[in-house]
Protein backbone atom coordinates (compact mmCIF):
# COMPACT_ATOMS: atom_id res chain seq x y z
CA UNK A 1 0.00 0.00 0.00
CA UNK A 2 0.94 3.84 -0.71
CA UNK A 3 0.39 6.79 1.14
CA UNK A 4 2.63 9.81 -0.37
CA UNK A 5 2.31 13.33 -0.97
CA UNK A 6 4.12 15.82 -2.63
CA UNK A 7 4.16 19.85 -2.95
CA UNK A 8 6.34 22.34 -3.85
CA UNK A 9 5.03 25.73 -2.99
CA UNK A 10 5.64 28.90 -0.99
CA UNK A 11 5.27 29.48 2.73
CA UNK A 12 1.83 31.69 3.92
CA UNK A 13 3.63 32.43 7.18
CA UNK A 14 6.21 31.99 8.97
CA UNK A 15 6.63 28.06 10.58
CA UNK A 16 5.08 27.57 14.08
CA UNK A 17 7.10 25.56 16.48
CA UNK A 18 5.39 24.13 19.48
CA UNK A 19 6.46 21.59 22.25
CA UNK A 20 4.67 18.08 23.18
CA UNK A 21 4.14 16.91 26.01
CA UNK A 22 6.87 14.05 25.26
CA UNK A 23 9.36 16.63 25.07
CA UNK A 24 9.52 16.46 21.22
CA UNK A 25 8.60 19.56 18.68
CA UNK A 26 6.22 19.81 15.79
CA UNK A 27 6.06 22.61 13.51
CA UNK A 28 3.37 23.76 11.24
CA UNK A 29 3.53 24.91 8.03
CA UNK A 30 0.83 26.86 5.64
CA UNK A 31 2.20 25.92 1.91
CA UNK A 32 0.46 27.40 -1.19
CA UNK A 33 0.39 25.50 -4.45
CA UNK A 34 -0.79 26.96 -7.55
CA UNK A 35 -2.63 26.13 -10.65
CA UNK A 36 -2.93 27.14 -13.98
CA UNK A 37 -4.99 26.87 -16.95
CA UNK A 38 -6.87 27.85 -20.21
CA UNK A 39 -10.63 27.27 -19.81
CA UNK A 40 -12.89 26.56 -22.09
CA UNK A 41 -13.76 30.35 -23.51
CA UNK A 42 -9.81 30.81 -23.79
CA UNK A 43 -9.75 32.77 -20.68
CA UNK A 44 -6.41 32.47 -18.29
CA UNK A 45 -7.78 30.74 -14.58
CA UNK A 46 -5.50 30.63 -11.66
CA UNK A 47 -6.17 28.49 -8.56
CA UNK A 48 -4.48 29.14 -4.91
CA UNK A 49 -4.89 25.29 -2.97
CA UNK A 50 -3.73 26.14 1.05
CA UNK A 51 -2.48 22.45 2.78
CA UNK A 52 -1.06 22.17 6.27
CA UNK A 53 2.22 20.94 6.68
CA UNK A 54 3.20 19.02 10.20
CA UNK A 55 6.99 18.39 10.23
CA UNK A 56 8.05 15.92 13.13
CA UNK A 57 11.96 15.60 13.75
CA UNK A 58 14.42 17.76 15.91
CA UNK A 59 16.43 18.51 13.41
CA UNK A 60 14.64 19.09 10.72
CA UNK A 61 11.86 21.19 13.11
CA UNK A 62 15.41 23.22 14.18
CA UNK A 63 16.40 23.89 10.40
CA UNK A 64 12.63 24.71 9.45
CA UNK A 65 12.37 27.13 12.00
CA UNK A 66 15.81 28.42 11.49
CA UNK A 67 15.95 28.68 7.70
CA UNK A 68 12.13 29.21 6.31
CA UNK A 69 10.31 32.55 6.13
CA UNK A 70 6.88 33.14 4.77
CA UNK A 71 7.12 33.25 1.13
CA UNK A 72 10.05 30.20 1.52
CA UNK A 73 9.71 28.00 -1.50
CA UNK A 74 9.86 24.53 -0.32
CA UNK A 75 9.21 20.77 -1.64
CA UNK A 76 7.52 18.70 1.24
CA UNK A 77 7.25 15.12 0.46
CA UNK A 78 5.05 12.96 3.27
CA UNK A 79 1.69 11.40 3.95
CA UNK A 80 -1.48 12.36 3.77
CA UNK A 81 -2.91 12.44 7.51
CA UNK A 82 -6.31 13.80 8.57
CA UNK A 83 -7.67 15.52 12.01
CA UNK A 84 -11.33 14.45 13.33
CA UNK A 85 -12.39 16.98 15.83
CA UNK A 86 -15.83 18.39 16.81
CA UNK A 87 -16.70 21.67 16.19
CA UNK A 88 -20.26 23.16 17.54
CA UNK A 89 -21.58 19.29 17.79
CA UNK A 90 -20.29 18.95 14.23
CA UNK A 91 -17.71 16.27 13.18
CA UNK A 92 -14.76 17.77 11.20
CA UNK A 93 -12.25 16.52 9.25
CA UNK A 94 -8.92 18.47 8.26
CA UNK A 95 -6.54 17.11 5.78
CA UNK A 96 -2.50 17.66 6.56
CA UNK A 97 0.98 16.49 5.56
CA UNK A 98 2.73 14.48 7.58
CA UNK A 99 6.38 14.79 7.61
CA UNK A 100 8.08 11.68 10.23
CA UNK A 101 9.56 8.85 8.79
CA UNK A 102 13.07 8.39 7.20
CA UNK A 103 11.59 8.66 3.67
CA UNK A 104 9.95 12.01 4.20
CA UNK A 105 11.74 15.22 3.91
CA UNK A 106 11.10 19.10 3.09
CA UNK A 107 13.35 20.61 0.96
CA UNK A 108 14.53 24.31 0.95
CA UNK A 109 14.28 25.45 -2.97
CA UNK A 110 15.30 29.44 -2.12
CA UNK A 111 18.02 29.48 0.57
CA UNK A 112 21.28 31.31 -0.26
CA UNK A 113 24.62 29.78 -1.66
CA UNK A 114 25.71 30.38 1.75
CA UNK A 115 23.34 28.29 3.38
CA UNK A 116 23.66 25.60 1.46
CA UNK A 117 27.09 25.10 2.82
CA UNK A 118 25.69 24.41 6.27
CA UNK A 119 23.64 21.22 7.91
CA UNK A 120 21.78 19.35 4.96
CA UNK A 121 18.68 20.11 6.83
CA UNK A 122 16.42 18.22 3.79
CA UNK A 123 16.31 15.31 5.73
CA UNK A 124 14.91 14.26 9.30
CA UNK A 125 16.41 13.90 12.14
Amino acid sequence: MLNTVELIGRLGADPEVRSLRNGGQVCNLRVATEERWTDDNNQRRERTTWHTVEIFGKGTVGAVEKYLRKGSLVHVAGILAYDEYEKDGAKQVRAKIKVSGPQHKIIFLDKKASEQADDEPGSNG
